[in-house]
């Protein structure tokens, strides 16, 4: 076999591998999402009652990495608890645990060299002792020997490889398994303690019909093409350094939505105008009706990398721009990109029948139009500079979403002895060279090729519903900026907070929930879009009811306009972000609360 041939299906295996290990569809990547959220919740409660509370010890950060099979260094922990930690979220234990990945064979394999000092194949008493009472995290005595009694089965003092493997790998199984059962357990012992309150409340209070309650938010607003926009641009922009960007929001499991994040640094202190608007990719067949919406949130960037205050965020709109318009200081920022859910919604469609992607001619497998179609909508996706070419940055974000895997350097080696490539990096005929490659090495199976399009978006019929492209825009009148896009994920706690300081730093109207201790719900009236946030300042948390089913020409980014929440006690929380179903008339907004107790 040619180095083409291997290397270029090592690189096509890439999808094979993540697909082969559960069979299509299922093993997509929103399903390994789903199955490490779901290692998250369980590690998380087996230290904690509710994952709306947070870590606030070291201790703890320790106790749920361990339970997760992670078990973590001093020197992972000092990087994740330093002295200036107070807390940690349950959403950042998800990025720490993204981050930090279990032990694998390999793991075990390459330590298991480093404690073989006289490299017999075996690990004795003696070079195991001597390795962790007096290197890294010394062990005591007393735990090595615990450690070589539990492993050691045959008692030679002596482990092998498969005793060493054995032991370990039992012990991150272990910690698993007696998570979740511990978690299964307290769900059952929940469920079954209210099975047994309830009957008994309904002995004890009669139902009593309610007065009809008041909307506590009430207001009309004007249709939305006929605002004058209140984003003007600077009159010189065009003497402004531009940077342009594309990107993409995907949905995950669940109806999860991740998206491109970047990181903008400038040199100097400067104005920036900023806008960014939902592309289509297929003007000609658009619809009529009005596009999803996409906000960018700005937020500051430490030295660390981690995220600070909100800085601002585009709040004015001018036709399908959302634009902002502010002064900054030197440094470097994130941007973090959202859509409300407003329009942008998992696919409730379900196709018929899936499309053919290739057809056999001789002894080849020929990519079909409409597949073809669909790799040069991926190829415009994944071009996040718009320059007509995929850099190895970019063709890596491909791969992480449609593969899980990073592109090394065998990989891209290979890529740039066999695909075009212009300036060192691959053109479009490149990229669909490299994936006719793939068609033919999987003889006609297809289920691979369908990971790579259900991973970007498409459905079955290769229409791309799961998917909102946009393009952002950053001017600077001092200096140029520079903008680096990271890979796809979500906008986590920083970008909750982010929104949540946005509606309570700029809404002007504030309701007081009566029937709750100390909370509030706040309101910000932006350029088509109204969003409603139930702020909870006592130390108690509750259930709200919030009813904006009366609302008029109104959508909201919850499955129903009728929804009820649980805000945790000292946190805020978007009740509903709402928008105007047709933007050329008048829309309502009319919300009613309950507390529910």
């Amino acid at each position: 076999m040619s180095r083409r041939d291997s290397g270029a299906s090592s690189i096509a295996s890439r999808r094979s591998r993540r697909s082969n290990t559960g069979g299509g569809e299922g093993d997509s990547q929103r399903s390994k999402e789903a199955k490490f959220f779901e290692e998250c919740r369980v590690a998380y409660l087996a230290v904690l009652d509710d994952t709306h509370q947070d870590i606030t010890s070291r201790k703890q950060l320790a106790l749920v990495l361990q339970q997760s099979g992670r078990n973590p260094s001093q020197k992972t922990l000092d990087k994740y608890w330093t002295t200036k930690t107070k807390k940690l979220t349950y959403n950042e234990i998800c990025d720490i645990m993204r981050k930090e990945k279990p032990t694998t064979t390999s793991d075990l394999l390459n330590a298991f060299k480093k404690f073989d000092i006289n490299g017999d194949g075996f690990i004795t008493h003696d070079e195991l002792s001597r390795v962790l009472t007096k290197r890294g995290e010394k062990m005591t005595s007393k735990e090595v020997e615990a450690m070589i009694a539990e492993a050691d089965d045959d008692g030679d003092r002596k482990l092998n490889y498969n005793e060493f493997c054995k032991m370990l790998m039992s012990t991150t199984s272990k910690c698993r398994q007696l998570s979740k059962e511990k978690v299964d357990k307290k769900v059952t012992n929940e469920r079954k303690s209210k099975e047994k309150e309830q009957p008994a409340a309904r002995k004890e209070t009669s139902p009593a019909p309610h007065p009809r309650k008041r909307a506590s938010i009430n207001k009309t607003l004007p249709p939305v093409t006929k605002v004058a926009p209140k984003a003007t641009e600077p009159r010189n922009l065009k003497t402004w350094h531009q940077a342009r960007r594309k990107g993409c929001c995907l949905f995950e499991e669940h109806g999860k939505i991740v998206a491109h994040q970047y990181v903008l640094e400038v040199s100097t202190s400067t104005a920036l105008w900023l806008t960014v608007k939902p592309m289509n990719l297929h003007p000609e067949t658009a619809s009529d009706g009005p596009l999803p919406d996409i906000r960018i949130y700005l937020v500051r960037q430490r030295d660390d990398g981690t995220l600070g205050d909100l800085v601002a965020f585009t709040n004015m709109k001018n036709q399908q721009k959302y634009c902002l318009h502010q002064e900054l200081k030197a440094g470097s920022y994130r941007l973090l990109p959202m859509t409300t859910g407003c329009r942008f919604k998992p696919r409730e469609r379900h196709p018929k029948s899936k499309a053919e992607l290739t057809r056999k001619e001789g002894d080849e497998y020929v990519m079909l139009k409409p597949f073809r179609n669909a790799l040069a909508d991926i190829f415009e996706l994944v071009d996040l500079d718009g320059n007509g070419t995929l850099s190895r940055e970019e063709f890596n974000v491909f791969q992480l979403r449609t593969s899980g895997e990073q592109v090394d350097d065998d990989a891209w080696e290979v890529v740039e002895e066999n695909f075009e490539l212009k300036k060192g990096e691959l053109t479009r005929k490149g990229f669909m060279d490299l994936n006719q490659m793939e068609a033919n090495d999987l003889q006609g199976d297809t289920d691979d090729l369908w990971v790579t399009l259900h991973s970007m978006g498409f459905a079955d019929d290769l229409k791309l519903d799961e998917a909102l492209p946009f393009v952002l825009d950053a001017y600077t009148d001092k200096c140029k900026s520079h903008i680096k896009a990271l890979p796809l994920q979500s906008g986590g706690s920083a970008l909750e907070r982010a929104v949540c300081d946005s509606v309570m730093s700029i809404g002007k109207d504030r309701v007081t929930i009566k029937e709750a201790d100390n909370a509030v719900m706040h309101c910000l009236a932006s350029d088509a879009i109204f969003s409603v946030l139930v702020e909870n300042k006592s130390s108690s948390k509750f259930s709200l009811r919030m009813d904006c089913g009366k609302s008029s020409n109104c959508e909201s980014s919850r499955r129903d306009l009728d929804h009820t929440l649980v805000v945790p006690p000292r946190a805020a929380v978007v009740g509903h972000h709402l928008m105007p179903v047709k933007e050329s008339e008048e829309w309502t907004v009319r919300c009613t609360e309950t507390v529910i107790t």
